[in-house]
């Protein structure tokens, strides 16, 4: 919504408001001190505009078209001290059926009066977002979408900046298709043009490319392409006409004449993706012109530096693929004197929203470390910048504060489950040993014999039993030892163990939960009907259920995390090439 429009009463009642002498002096007007004085003109009319005031507002039709003889000219007439007519205040009001009379009767001159703030009809329904109002407005007079409103904006620009994003594309659809485009001025047709690119409307972009190839190599008012605009936000390669709006946009750009130009917006847009982590467009780059990728920006930077300062490890990834120029942009060393282990030792540059805790995020830290630790030359792990700081020295000083508050969760964490553990194992052993074991036979129950129903027990207490003292093993070991010490792994080995404990305490719950408890109950209370246990079985897999639909992504990165571990340990055994860690992000 406009700044006028902010404070302006949306009139269910005409007589609500009130404007203080003092706001009135700031604008250059006489003071109003009450609502009739204030939105309505002096005069023998006030009454009446009152009432069709009210009666648009609240969609009253009858109301209003009752004043067509004593006066005719009430549809058009300004009611307010604003400006606003019949359908000024209908339209911000959303009576659609309202509206729809109106429309039926007025002019299209009519259609485009404005406000005091300059918002017509249109402008008003591309405000509020009514897709329905805008059909009815447009379906008279197709000509509105073209007219400007408050600070010189068109309807789709004020929708645009009140969030209507149904209103954005429905106004685009209609401007293309009525041919209103060829009405525009370029200066116009540019602001649409980086309209439909933050909105995400990709195809209707490419539409305004091939109308206008120059848009590929224009600038914005904040002096940015089109393509770095695109390539400032992640990949949306799902998105339809995406692949195809990149596409177009490259062929273009090979076009341009200026070579110096066209390497120079290409190059500002290769660092803009690898920050935010856009591959798809870092592919056409490549695949455009892969010297580009050599190129260093004003700190000295070059896009696999970039990549790591930035922790976005499908960059990382990428560059991996690409063989010999991953060797040749580790060799680089910016500005300060840093390496890539350097740059990997310094906290991240952009907050990451997916870490919100300390052990997450100083977990990703180290990988980061660990990961690039082992693709750099020997000579870059002790070599100093300008600061005298080795990347381990750095590595430390820059995460101390935050490792000591991550081990500070991991211990809390581990100590809650080392108590859920405790309980498991007690449970366990005593369910074991209060069981009932005389008078035990080879009777049938409930699909198989009684033998095999105490195997089961026996079994699932064990396993659980063990896995739950496996558990308890491994959350000991996290709490123990309890400093930080300056290596590279320390938070991510805890968290590691934590994860392996996690998942030892998770099997344990579900085999003792569901096998112990439910072959203890048949064999306890052997003498009640078979349907009991029918029904009473689907109830016993209800917590599993549960704690899964809730505590998935848990299950999934420690699983992750675990295979990731078991890999890498099995490359090192069988010292194989050294692939990128698939868990960087």
């Amino acid at each position: 919504m406009s700044d006028s429009e902010s404070t302006t009463l949306r009139i269910t009642a005409p007589v609500q408001r009130e404007v203080s002498i003092a706001a009135a002096r700031q604008r250059g007007e006489e003071p109003r001190h009450t609502e009739s004085q204030e939105r309505f003109p002096r005069g023998s009319d006030r009454a009446y505009k009152k009432r069709i005031c009210t009666a648009a507002a609240t969609g009253e039709w009858k109301t209003a078209s009752s004043y067509d003889k004593t006066h005719p000219d009430w549809i058009c007439t300004p009611l307010t001290m604003d400006k606003d007519t019949a359908l000024h205040i209908a339209v911000r009001m959303e009576q659609i059926k309202f509206v729809k009379n109106l429309v039926e009767r007025i002019s299209k001159k009519g259609m485009e009066t404005r406000r005091v703030d300059g918002n017509n009809a249109l402008c008003l329904a591309a405000i509020s977002g009514n897709v329905k109002i805008a059909e009815i407005l447009c379906h008279k007079n197709p000509e509105l979408v073209c007219i400007k409103g408050h600070k010189d904006n068109f309807p789709i620009q004020l929708a645009s900046s009140a969030g209507q994003l149904r209103m954005v594309k429905f106004l685009l659809h209609r401007t293309l298709q009525d041919n209103h485009i060829n009405n525009l001025s370029f200066q116009d047709i540019v602001k649409l043009f980086f309209l439909t690119l933050t909105n995400n409307f990709y195809t209707e972009a490419k539409s305004l490319l091939d109308l206008n190839p120059k848009l590929a190599c224009i600038e914005n008012e904040d002096e940015i392409t089109a393509l770095q605009l695109l390539a400032q936000s992640s990949s949306h390669k799902h998105t339809p006409g995406y692949r195809e709006l990149l596409n177009l946009l490259f062929t273009r750009i090979e076009e341009e004449e200026d070579q110096v130009v066209q390497t120079i917006q290409t190059r500002k847009a290769m660092f803009d993706a690898a920050k935010s982590g856009n591959t798809t467009i870092l592919e056409l780059i490549f695949n455009y012109n892969p010297n580009l990728f050599m190129e260093i920006d004003n700190e000295g930077h070059n896009i696999l530096h970039i990549a790591i300062s930035y922790r976005k490890g499908n960059v990382y990834h990428l560059i991996f693929e690409k063989g010999s120029y991953k060797n040749v942009l580790m060799q680089h060393i910016d500005n300060e004197g840093n390496n890539v282990l350097h740059l990997a030792g310094k906290f991240a540059l952009e907050e990451r929203f997916g870490s919100p805790t300390h052990q997450s995020l100083i977990c990703s830290e180290e990988l980061w470390f660990k990961e690039v630790g082992q693709i750099v030359p020997p000579t870059f792990i002790n070599m100093k910048n300008n600061k005298g700081e080795t990347p381990m020295n750095l590595f430390y000083r820059e995460h101390k504060r935050s490792s000591e508050k991550a081990i500070e969760e991991v211990n809390g964490i581990a100590n809650t489950f080392i108590v859920v553990a405790t309980l498991l194992i007690t449970l366990g052993i005593s369910g074991a040993l209060t069981i009932r074991t005389n008078n035990i036979s080879s009777k049938s129950l409930l699909f198989c014999d009684q033998n095999i129903w105490y195997m089961i027990f026996l079994l699932s207490i064990g396993i659980g039993v063990s896995f739950c003292a496996s558990s308890l093993l491994q959350f000991t070991s996290v709490i123990l030892p309890s400093t930080w010490r300056s290596k590279g792994d320390y938070v991510y080995s805890r968290i590691i163990r934590m994860s392996i404990g996690y998942l030892f305490l998770y099997a344990s719950a579900s085999f003792m939960g569901l096998f112990s408890t439910m072959s203890g109950a048949i064999l306890v209370f052997n003498f009640l009907p078979a349907w009991v246990f029918v029904f009473i079985i689907p109830l016993i897999i209800i917590p599993v259920i549960f704690f899964v639909s809730f505590s998935y992504k848990a299950l999934y990165v420690s699983i992750r995390l675990v295979k990731e571990f078991c890999q890498e340990r099995v490359d090192i055994i069988l010292s194989t090439e050294h692939r990128p860690l698939n868990y960087l992000e």
